[in-house]
């Protein structure tokens, strides 16, 4: 194996571990922007009370019972004020930005993978080039 084929192994490997790094950010923030969404939302319009409907149904098939509307609903009420409504617009196409950005992540991961990949085809000892060596034998 030539030197600069270690030193390139390395590099995407270095590469990835950074996509991935900058991937799990981005999924954070479209989480945060979500929840953000839904709970400008639930306090226009509140999510219905929980098993109101299946009582029949569940007869007895779920042993723990739902929480109690009362219970969940102040979870909502303290979230946002009203007002979060009128950016619903801007977190959306918030989401959206993130959303490709996403997309794009994704595609680069896939391309530098299949680059990783192609090098340990054609030389699997390669994977071992830039590891931190075995510790001695005790």
């Amino acid at each position: 194996m030539l030197a600069t084929e270690s030193v390139r192994l390395t590099e995407l490997r270095s590469s990835r571990r950074a996509l991935r790094a900058e991937r799990a950010r981005v999924s954070y923030w479209r989480r945060l922007v979500t929840a953000r969404l839904d709970l400008a939302l639930a306090c226009v319009a509140p999510p219905d009370k929980l098993g109101v409907d299946l009582t029949l149904l569940l007869d007895g098939a779920v042993h723990t019972p739902p929480p109690a509307h009362a219970d969940l609903a102040p979870a909502l009420l303290h979230s946002l004020p009203i007002t979060e409504i009128h950016h619903l617009d801007e977190l959306y196409r918030l989401d959206e930005r993130l959303a490709a950005y996403q997309r794009d992540l994704d595609e680069v991961i896939a391309t530098t993978t299949s680059k990783f990949i192609d090098h340990l085809t054609r030389d699997p000892l390669a994977a071992l080039a830039g590891l931190p060596a075995a510790p001695p034998p005790r």
